[in-house]
């Protein structure tokens, strides 16, 4: 056991490509951790008043949770349950501790970025009970935990915002087979049985060199999107697509092709990856009437590739959010963060982080 407090960090996420994709097992996507975080401090119980709040999840809301089964639709005391489940599987006595959340992933006014903050929030507490309780978990394991728990709130999560703040860096993802999960909380299944089995054949999670000369800029439209909405949009709503021809496939290949231009820092095919990418999510919202790109999202995207040696796209859901450029070493990002601003597009500063979730010391 770590002595109380302490304080755990998990960073948030961007895709750099294989969105919307990547909710299909074994489909690969790349993502970056970056240098905005969810934070648990772990302290000791205190009495509380009240339900569960985005501050605090206090030991005394989840043991009543774990005593009614409920976890009503929050990642961070799913992902409570599930660690609690897995403490008792190993017949460890239950330590009285609360978790008080802070977060870097919303603006001033409190809207999301839409940098992952619920997954954040769940690798969060996942490695907060890992240190409270000295389980001892691999990464992968983080992962997968993270995933039975956000399944329970999101079957369609692909778990990348998971991966990438476990991780850290740039990351390579694919999901597990989410549908054949075993469900740990509303099903009452073995959390230990549950990291087991083929359903977590089609996963995978490592992370990938940095591309040192890479240039990562982030803009925000200020319009927070509701990913599982529009997730679950596309793909109810995929009749008037081929989605194994016109999108998986493509979106695979051109992945894989980014992955190794990103390694050998070849910048005509990085920036190719990236418009394919863009060209690729444009098909699927056309043939699944989703709203990927928009305005807003277009003139940041193409305010960006008005300069030599860019490219963008959207990253995540869409919907609004947030867009990515990939530039070459000497584009100056001054320039493109002021055209934006023209346009009413706030550039945030963000970094890749090389530190997945972990202790803050």
């Amino acid at each position: 056991m770590r002595p109380l407090p302490f304080r755990v960090d998990a960073p948030g996420k961007l895709y750099v490509a294989g969105e919307y994709a990547v909710v299909t097992p074994g489909q690969p996507a790349i993502l970056i951790a970056v240098d905005r975080y969810v934070s648990v401090t772990v302290t000791e119980a205190a009495p509380v008043d009240g339900p569960p709040t985005a501050e605090l999840l206090a030991h005394e809301h989840g043991v009543a949770a774990t005593e009614h089964n409920s976890c009503g639709a929050d990642y961070a005391l799913a992902a409570w349950l599930v660690m609690d489940a897995l403490r008792a599987e190993r017949g460890i006595k239950r330590i009285p501790a609360d978790l008080h959340f802070s977060s870097t992933l919303r603006s001033d006014t409190g809207e999301k970025y839409g940098l992952g903050s619920s997954g954040a929030a769940t690798m969060a507490v996942i490695s907060a009970f890992n240190e409270l309780y000295d389980l001892g978990l691999t990464v992968i394991e983080k992962i997968q935990l993270g995933m039975l728990a956000s399944i329970e709130i999101s079957p369609k999560s692909s778990g990348g915002d998971l991966a990438a703040g476990a991780l850290g860096g740039w990351v390579y993802y694919q999901s597990p087979d989410r549908d054949n999960l075993a469900r740990v909380l509303t099903d009452r299944a073995s959390v230990t049985e549950a990291l087991t089995g083929p359903a977590w054949l089609p996963m995978r999670a490592r992370r990938i060199p940095t591309p040192a000369d890479v240039q990562v800029l982030i803009g925000w439209t200020g319009s927070p999107a509701t990913t599982d909405h529009l997730v679950s949009q596309a793909t109810n709503n995929g009749d008037g697509l081929n989605w194994g021809d016109a999108f998986l496939r493509p979106s695979a290949a051109n992945v894989n092709a980014l992955l190794e231009a990103l390694a050998d820092e070849k910048f005509p095919t990085i920036h190719a990856g990236i418009r394919t990418a863009r060209t690729l999510l444009a098909r699927m919202a056309r043939g699944t009437g989703t709203l990927v790109e928009t305005p807003a999202l277009t003139s940041l995207i193409e305010t960006a590739e008005a300069f030599d040696g860019v490219s963008a796209k959207t990253s995540g859901a869409g919907g609004g959010d947030c867009g990515i450029v990939l530039a070459e070493p000497w584009v100056d990002p001054a320039a493109i963060h002021a055209t934006w601003r023209q346009h009413g597009i706030e550039p945030l500063a963000l970094s890749v982080t090389q530190l997945g979730v972990g202790v803050k010391e």
